[in-house]
């Protein structure tokens, strides 16, 4: 019974995968996409540019283990966001259906990654809270 319990102390203290690998994987795939939407259209580059700016700051924060990573993130989901519904009503009074139907795309990606975030904060917060733990302990 003892060794049971030294092996599960053990796995709580593995930091494990971290939760914020499929918020990178979406925004690796999300990229040609962003780039066609607010690159292209000359009035929506300076969101673009923000976009990209946002998402390669993201990055470096995820591979520097940063809790910084979380919040940049969100806030870059849940604006992606925004800007879909806000180009999707632009389409629809400009009768632009296919502009429309890119950014339901978009949302179809953005929303569930939106609530996907805000479930997983506290373990990716315990997560680099145990993998700093575990590099100071090595």
């Amino acid at each position: 019974m003892a060794a049971a319990t030294i092996i599960f102390q053990s796995m709580d203290n593995a930091p494990g995968r971290n939760p914020l690998g499929l918020v990178v994987a979406a925004f690796v795939i999300t990229l040609p996409f962003d780039y066609d939407a607010y690159l292209i259209h000359r009035d929506l580059s300076e969101f673009g540019i923000l976009i990209f700016v946002a998402k390669a700051v993201f990055f470096v924060f995820y591979l520097l283990g940063s809790r910084f990573a979380w919040h940049v993130g969100f806030a870059l989901t849940a604006l992606i966001t925004v800007l879909a519904l806000l180009l999707i009503r632009r389409g629809f009074k400009a009768g632009e259906l296919d502009c429309s139907l890119r950014h339901f795309f978009e949302l179809t990606i953005a929303v569930p990654l939106v609530l996907y975030q805000w479930g997983i904060r506290e373990r990716y917060f315990r997560f680099i809270q145990n993998r700093r733990a575990n590099l100071s302990v090595h």
